[in-house]
């Protein structure tokens, strides 16, 4: 199991993580999670929950905790939607964008730690590969159907 590349890609994940985590906790009060919403807004301001947790990739349980967090903590406000009044939409404050680029310094740096032992080389073949990777292990309904089928009624259908 401990050989896999999804386990050891998941390990590397949790440790660069937890760094940050801590990082995060310490120096800005949020957790990654949070940062990542005050990312999507400073990249769209404006956004209504559902957008940020699609984007984001959070359910839509951690998309409302994260965002009446950083409402509490004032690094958003939350205004009505002027041509919807059921959705509401999401901009930083100034001590949101503040976090943002302190918690984008957090990332980089702590990449920055996890990749000291690579060489510029091996840091640019490694982010070749994991983008390979990325686009390798999307699937779709179909490709879910046909490893159904290899593996459990038998049929090699392999197109």
């Amino acid at each position: 199991f401990k050989e896999l590349a999804a386990y050891r890609v998941r390990r590397i994940a949790e440790s660069i993580l937890g760094m940050a985590e801590e990082l995060f906790a310490r120096h800005l009060g949020i957790r990654a999670l949070e940062w990542r919403v005050l990312v999507k807004l400073a990249d769209a301001p404006g956004s209504i929950s559902t957008e940020i947790g699609r984007d984001m990739l959070l359910t839509p349980v951690q998309t409302g905790r994260c965002l009446q967090k950083l409402r509490d903590v004032k690094m958003v406000v939350a205004v009505p939607d002027p041509d919807d009044g059921r959705a509401t939409r999401y901009t930083l404050t100034s001590p949101g964008r503040r976090a943002y680029e302190a918690g984008m310094r957090i990332v980089l740096e702590v990449q920055n730690y996890a990749l000291r032992d690579f060489s510029a080389v091996e840091t640019v073949a490694l982010n070749g590969l994991l983008e390979r990777l990325m686009t390798s292990s999307d699937y779709n309904d179909d490709d879910v159907e046909r490893l159904s089928k290899i593996l459990f009624e038998g049929k090699r259908d392999r197109a």
